[in-house]
C-alpha cells in the first residue's frame, strides 16, 4: 500500500467519516427534481427548511427576495465546507484551501460582469461567494475602480493579466463581458488543476485529475465557442494553456472552424468528449446559449464523483467527490429559484438541473 494512502488512513479517518455523514444529508435527485413542481419561493423554502439549508433559510423574512434566498443557499454550502475544513489537517486542509481558491476567480468574474452591466455595488455584493478569499472591503474598493487592468492586477497573477489584455471596461457589451467572465473563471479552474497535477500523486491524483481537468477543458471550449459567437480575434490569447483531454491538436481544429455549429459537430467524434457532449449542436440550436456546456460538465463530474464514492475511500478524491455533489446541489437549488423568478415553465426548470444517475 502506498505511503500516502497509509498516511490518509492514519490521519484522516475522522474527516472521511464526517464526509460520509454529510453525504447522507445531500438532497436526493428526486428531491431536487420535486422542487420544480413548486410555484412559489416560499413553497421551496418550506420544503428545504428541515434540511441542511434550514439554518440559513430560517433567517429569511417572508418578503425576502430570490437573491436573498439564493444567498442563503450559498451560505449553507459555505458553512458545510468550512465545517469540514476546520476538522481537517495536513494535506487535506491544503486541499480544501486549493479548492476554495476557485471562488476568488468566481467573485472577480462576477464583479467585472456586474460593473459592465452598470449594476450597483449593492446588487453585486448580494451575489458574492461566501467562500471567496476577498474581504468585503477589498471588493468594495475594486468595485470603485473603472480600469479593468487595475482590477485584474490585484490578484498578482501575470498569466491572468496577459489573458485579459484585450478587454476594456469601456467596450464591454453583453457577449464581451460574458467572454471575460469565462476567461477569469477558467483561470480559477486552472489553478486548482495545476495543484492537482503538480502536487498530488497516486490515488489522489488519479481520482482528482479527471474532475479538475475536465473543468479546464470545458472552460477552454466555452472560450473558443463564445469567441466565435462574437467574432473575436486573438482567441488563443485568452485560452488556458493547460489541458486534460482537449489537447492542442483538437484546439487548433476547433479554432479553424468558421462557426459554432461546425465546432460542435466536430466534438461529436472526439475520443473523450464525444459522449459527454452528445447532442451539443442540437442543444445549442434550441437554446442559442452555451449554458448546456456547464450542465454537461456538472453531470460528468457527478458521474466521476459517484464512482469515487463507490471505490476506496481513503484519498483526497473522496473529499473532492463530496464537494462536487454539494456545490452542484447548491447550484441546482439556485437555478430553480432563478428560473421560478423568471417565470419558466416546469419543463424548462427541469432542464436547468444537473442530476446524478
Amino acid at each position: 500500500m502506498p505511503a500516502s494512502t497509509v498516511t490518509h488512513i492514519l490521519q484522516e479517518n475522522y474527516i472521511i467519516a464526517k464526509i460520509h455523514g454529510e453525504k447522507g444529508s445531500l438532497l436526493a435527485p428526486h428531491q431536487l427534481y420535486s422542487l420544480t413542481e413548486f410555484r412559489t419561493q416560499n413553497e421551496i423554502i418550506g420544503a428545504l427548511s428541515e434540511g441542511p439549508y434550514g439554518r440559513e433559510l430560517s433567517k429569511l423574512r417572508e418578503e425576502s427576495s430570490p437573491i436573498e434566498t439564493e444567498r442563503a443557499i450559498r451560505l449553507g454550502f459555505a458553512r458545510t465546507v468550512r465545517t469540514l475544513m476546520s476538522s481537517s489537517q495536513g494535506s487535506e486542509r491544503i486541499f480544501f484551501r486549493q479548492f476554495t481558491r476557485r471562488f476568488e476567480a468566481y467573485d472577480l468574474a462576477a464583479l467585472v460582469l456586474f460593473k459592465a452591466q452598470g449594476k450597483t455595488w449593492e446588487e453585486f455584493v448580494a451575489t458574492r461567494q461566501p467562500l471567496a478569499i476577498f474581504k468585503e472591503a477589498e471588493l468594495h474598493h475594486l468595485y470603485s475602480l473603472d480600469d479593468l487592468h487595475s482590477i485584474i492586477a490585484t490578484v498578482h497573477d501575470r498569466a491572468l493579466e496577459l489573458r485579459t489584455q484585450g478587454f476594456s471596461m469601456t467596450e464591454m457589451d453583453g457577449l464581451n463581458a460574458s467572454l471575460l467572465r469565462d476567461v477569469i473563471a477558467g483561470w480559477g479552474e486552472e489553478r486548482f488543476y495545476k495543484y492537482v497535477s503538480e502536487h498530488l500523486s497516486g490515488a489522489d491524483k488519479a481520482q482528482c485529475s479527471p474532475i479538475a481537468g475536465s473543468a479546464v477543458d470545458i472552460g477552454n471550449l466555452t472560450i473558443i465557442l463564445r469567441s466565435k459567437l462574437i467574432g473575436a480575434t486573438s482567441i488563443r490569447d485568452h485560452l488556458i494553456p493547460s489541458f486534460w483531454k482537449l489537447d492542442s491538436r483538437t484546439v487548433e481544429q476547433l479554432l479553424a472552424f468558421q462557426d459554432v455549429n461546425q465546432a460542435l459537430d466536430s466534438l461529436s467524434s472526439h475520443h473523450y468528449y464525444g459522449r459527454i457532449l452528445g447532442g451539443a449542436r442540437q442543444k445549442f440550436e434550441e437554446s442559442k446559449s452555451l449554458s448546456f456546456l456547464e450542465i454537461a460538465l456538472r453531470k460528468y463530474q457527478l458521474k466521476l464523483s459517484k464512482r469515487i464514492f463507490l471505490g476506496f475511500p481513503y484519498s483526497l478524491g473522496t473529499i473532492l467527490a463530496f464537494l462536487i455533489f454539494k456545490e452542484n446541489e447548491a447550484k441546482n437549488i439556485s437555478a430553480v429559484l432563478t428560473g421560478l423568478e423568471a417565470g419558466l415553465p416546469q419543463t424548462e426548470l427541469r432542464s436547468l438541473l444537473s442530476l446524478s444517475d
